[in-house]
C-alpha cells in the first residue's frame, strides 16, 4: 500500500459505506439490461468493465440570435468565490432518515447521523436557482470586492470577499483556490441550437419535451460552471417540432405522397411520461412526486432580501446576517451546527403543497476567542 496518510481517513468511521444506502435501482448500470431511461437518452458507459451504449440524443451547433453582445467582456480578470467541496462525511446533509430520502430530525447528535443500516440517501445534489436578486446584482462587479451589500442583506455573493490592491494588474483575490473569470454571457441573452433524437420510448421524449418545454412560469434550469454561486440559469423552450414515429414514416415511404410525414404528437408523449411517474411514485397527482416537487422547487428557485442563497457561512458578533469575508472559515457554521442547540439537517425540497419555500438553515455567530493575558 502506498500514499495513505492520516488526512485521508475520515475522522468518523461509518457502520457502512454511502453505496450500501442505495438502492439497487438507482445504482449505476452494470449491463444494457440496466439501462435508465436517462441511460438511453444521453448514452452509458459501464464504470465497472466492459460495454457502452451511444446515446440517442445529438445537439446541433448553438448559434447567438444576439451575436457577439451576448458576450461581456472585462478589463481584468474577475475573482469568484472559492467553491465549496462536498462534504460527504456530513451526515447532516447527506444520510436520510429513510430509504425514501426524508431528511433526519433535528436534534440528533453527530454519531446518531451517521450511515447505517436501515437509513438511505438524501438524493441527487441539486443547486437551486438563485431568487428575487436585487436590480444591479451582476452589473458593476468589477469595482467591488464582495463586501459591500447591493440591497439590504444581498451581497455579491459570486465574488471573492477581499480587497483588491489599488491599481494593481494581478488582483491578490486571484490565487490557486479559486477561479477567475474574464467575461461572462449576459443575463437575458438568447441563444438557438438543434436536438437531435433517435429511438426514443413515448415516456422518454415526453420526458424531454416537459423538461424543455414543461416547466411552469419563472422556473430555470442551470447550465454551465459556478452554479452554487448563482450562475447558469436559463430558460429553455421549444421553437420549432419535426419529430416523426416509424409509423408515420413507414406511411410516407410506402405512399410516395408529397410533403412531410405526420409530426409525432409531443403532448400526448409527455402525458405518457407523466403517467408513469404517477404510476411509479404513487402521487395523488404528478407534482406531488417527491423527486418531482424538489426538481420543481428547486427551478423554481430559492431565496429573498432575508433568505439570501450562498455556502453556510457563522456571522461576526452583532451581526443579524453574514456577509462574505476574506477568511469566511465556513467550516465554523458545520462546527456550531454540531453543538447542543444546532444540530439541524438540510431541509427537504419536495415542499408540502401551499409551502413556497424550504426553512432557511439558522445563522450562527462565531465564537470570540478571548485571550488571557
Amino acid at each position: 500500500m502506498r500514499g495513505l496518510y492520516p488526512v485521508m481517513i475520515s475522522r468518523d468511521l461509518h457502520d457502512v459505506a454511502p453505496l450500501g444506502l442505495l438502492d439497487r435501482s438507482l445504482r449505476p448500470a452494470t449491463g444494457l439490461g440496466e439501462l435508465s431511461p436517462a441511460d438511453r437518452v444521453f448514452g452509458w458507459v459501464n464504470q465497472a468493465g466492459n460495454g457502452a451504449y451511444r446515446g440517442n440524443l445529438r445537439l446541433g451547433p448553438i448559434d447567438p440570435l444576439d451575436g457577439a453582445e451576448s458576450v461581456e467582456r472585462f478589463d481584468r480578470p474577475l475573482p469568484l468565490a472559492i467553491l465549496g467541496q462536498p462534504k460527504p462525511h456530513y451526515g447532516r446533509f447527506y444520510v436520510a432518515r429513510t430509504r425514501q430520502g426524508q431528511p433526519q430530525p433535528a436534534g440528533l447528535e453527530r454519531p446518531d447521523t451517521a450511515y447505517r443500516e436501515g437509513k438511505g440517501l438524501r438524493g441527487r445534489k441539486i443547486y437551486p436557482h438563485h431568487r428575487d436578486l436585487p436590480q444591479g446584482y451582476w452589473q458593476d462587479a468589477a469595482g467591488d470586492d464582495g463586501s459591500r451589500p447591493v440591497a439590504g442583506n444581498r451581497y455579491r455573493d459570486y465574488l471573492r470577499a477581499e480587497p483588491a490592491m489599488p491599481n494593481d494588474p494581478n488582483d491578490q483575490r486571484a490565487d490557486r483556490q479559486n477561479r477567475s473569470i474574464e467575461g461572462w454571457v449576459k443575463p437575458g441573452s438568447r441563444f438557438r441550437f438543434d436536438i437531435h433524437v433517435t429511438n426514443l420510448s413515448a415516456v422518454e421524449l415526453g420526458a424531454l419535451v416537459w423538461l424543455l418545454d414543461g416547466l411552469p412560469d419563472g422556473a430555470v434550469h442551470r447550465l454551465g460552471g459556478g452554479k452554487p454561486l448563482g450562475f447558469g440559469s436559463v430558460r429553455l423552450r421549444i421553437a420549432g417540432w419535426n419529430v416523426h414515429d416509424g409509423a408515420a414514416l413507414r406511411d410516407r415511404y410506402v405512399t410516395l405522397a408529397a410533403g412531410s410525414p405526420a409530426a409525432t404528437d409531443r403532448d400526448a408523449a409527455v402525458s405518457a411520461f407523466r403517467q408513469a411517474v404517477t404510476t411509479a411514485s404513487g402521487a395523488p397527482v404528478f407534482e406531488r412526486a417527491p423527486w418531482i416537487a424538489a426538481f420543481l422547487t428547486a427551478a423554481r428557485g430559492i431565496g429573498s432580501d432575508t433568505v439570501p442563497v450562498h455556502y453556510p457561512r457563522a456571522a461576526q458578533p452583532g451581526e443579524r446576517h453574514p456577509r462574505p469575508r476574506s477568511r469566511a472559515e465556513n467550516f465554523r457554521w458545520f462546527q456550531e451546527n454540531d453543538r447542543p442547540g444546532g444540530l439541524s439537517a438540510l431541509p427537504s425540497l419536495a415542499l408540502p403543497q401551499g409551502q413556497d419555500d424550504p426553512p432557511p438553515l439558522p445563522v450562527y455567530v462565531k465564537p470570540v476567542s478571548v485571550k488571557s493575558e
